[in-house]
């Protein structure tokens, strides 16, 4: 599977709890630290509005995702023979920061259209 491809099924039901509380009734965003699409669509189902990434971040999505991320690597490393592996690796960070973005792009484009005006922090 393409990382890009985790975006195309777009299925979020909210969760209901404590935590979805908080960011519909208080001034708090919560952000995932994580790209991770999974652990993504589990924080925007609690009402998680953000992510981020980092190299330690995407070396933990890499390991939790080996089937995604290695072969993704290997093309990397074709595309760009003259990377090097600090090169390949920003580039997977970058990828990884963009699927999440796009998650949480898609995902505010839906709740715009059953509640308009509602807006993040």
């Amino acid at each position: 599977m393409n990382p890009k491809e985790s975006t195309e099924q777009m299925s979020i039901e909210y969760t209901p709890g404590p935590l979805l509380d908080a960011a519909r009734n208080t001034p708090t965003a919560l952000w995932n630290d994580s790209a991770d699409p999974d652990e993504l669509r589990q924080s925007i189902s609690f009402g998680g509005v953000g992510a981020t990434c980092n190299p330690t971040i995407a070396y933990t999505c890499i390991n939790q995702r080996k089937d995604v991320w290695l072969p993704r690597i290997a093309e990397l490393a074709e595309e760009m023979p003259e990377a090097t592996e600090s090169e390949i690796g920003w580039q997977v960070v970058r990828e990884m920061s963009i699927e999440a973005a796009t998650l949480l792009e898609l995902m505010r484009a839906r709740r715009d259209e059953v509640a308009p005006g509602l807006t993040d922090l």
